[in-house]
């Protein structure tokens, strides 16, 4: 009996020690998976250790980065930036804050919207059946963020400022961004510097050179990573108030001979070739620009019957307007001072002209209305070329 009660007793000692060993090492396994969790959720930085404001190449392949559009239509389909500023889709929004956090650039922009906004949805005192505040969005979805190995994605140091701080940082954010030429930033670049409002009459300030030129630098960086700003970029390059109009009512029009005396031939001759691309997708301005360049012979030769030709085809280009009974063509407000200024055109012209040279520009006007590409203006100036984001 008490070789058999020797052999129990062993039999348990061994079976503690087993147990005990186990439990240290389960201890040490669960120690250290919360501690991973807890490092990628809040990492820990000595006191005093300044945040990482070093903007990084993003590391999604470039052929997965968000594509401009894509970014805003993800951002605006996973949170409510306008009236509840709450999380709408969770599943895209974790998508749109994977692409943010792997330093997607076309995305970052938006994510400072949120981090900037959120709070006021716990102010906002009727709640969206199906919203949720973004605080809780994090507390349910946050493992969820994590890159294609599987790894918890660590929140960068640029997210991590406060709140007071953010949109400082978000614009000297843009200013980085735009000097790297990513064109989403360029073109927010190119209207800060280029439009300098109006004075206490309602009258468009005048900009600087230097400012002017700044924004004519980043509307062409934007034009070359796809967007169709040109009608942006020729008001700043043509006028010094940076604006096809010297009034906040759009009532009355720069004209062409007004353009901004340190404009060089060169860069005149440019702006009217942007014009005349504008025109063949139906503007309004652009075809009035070619017009004024015929008529003055700036940025083209001297040559009236062209002139009366192109001045014909916006009157074609308003009846397609009102035949459509929208402004395809341009905004409604703006279009008035546009036909009333070529009005004043034609009468100058049809009284210069004879009856041969008349013929000659319906001839010409026959084969300019062959030329426009697109009669929607509004849908081309809006759209952005298919370009593979830079990382």
């Amino acid at each position: 009996m008490n070789s058999d009660r020797k052999a129990t007793i062993s039999i348990v000692k061994k079976l503690i020690t087993v147990i005990m060993g186990c439990s240290v090492i389960i201890g040490i396994v669960l120690f250290y998976c919360d501690d991973t969790k807890n490092i990628y959720e809040h990492p820990v930085k000595p006191e005093n250790t300044p945040l990482d404001m070093t903007i990084y190449p993003s590391t999604i392949p470039e052929n997965q980065l968000l594509r401009i559009q894509e970014a805003k239509e993800l951002y605006k389909a996973a949170f409510d930036q306008h009236v509840f500023y709450a999380v709408k889709d969770p599943d895209k929004l974790v998508e749109f804050i994977k692409h943010a956090w792997q330093w997607d650039k076309n995305a970052m922009f938006y994510y400072y919207n949120i981090l900037y906004s959120h709070h006021l949805y716990d102010s906002y005192p009727y709640k969206e059946e199906g919203m949720m505040s973004f605080t809780e969005f994090m507390s349910k979805y946050r493992d969820k963020l994590v890159d294609d190995a599987g790894k918890p994605l660590v929140t960068p140091d640029i997210f991590k400022l406060p709140r007071r701080d953010l949109i400082k940082f978000r614009n000297d954010l843009v200013i980085k961004l735009a000097d790297l030429k990513y064109p989403f930033f360029d073109y927010q670049k190119g209207w800060d510097y280029g439009f300098c409002w109006y004075d206490k009459e309602g009258n468009t300030k005048s900009c600087t050179d230097s400012q002017l030129d700044k924004a004519i630098e980043y509307f062409s960086y934007a034009i070359e990573g796809g967007y169709h700003c040109y009608e942006d970029l020729i008001a700043r390059m043509l006028f010094q108030q940076g604006d096809h109009y010297k009034d906040e009512k759009n009532e009355k029009i720069n004209k062409l001979t007004e353009y901004r005396k340190s404009l060089s031939l060169q860069d005149l001759k440019k702006s009217i070739d942007y014009a005349e691309l504008m025109a063949e997708h139906s503007s309004m301005i652009g075809i009035l620009r070619v017009t004024e360049a015929y008529l003055y012979g700036l940025g083209r030769e001297h040559d009236v019957v062209k002139a009366y030709a192109w001045s014909l085809l916006l009157d074609y280009a308003k009846q397609k307007v009102i035949e459509n009974g929208n402004n395809l063509a341009w905004d409604s407000t703006e279009l008035p001072p546009v036909w009333q200024y070529n009005k004043e055109i034609q009468t100058r012209l049809e009284n210069m002209l004879n009856a041969t040279q008349k013929q000659a520009a319906q001839d010409l006007l026959t084969t300019l209305k062959t030329k426009i590409i697109d009669w929607n203006y509004n849908r081309w100036r809006e759209q952005i070329d298919d370009f593979h984001p830079k990382p």
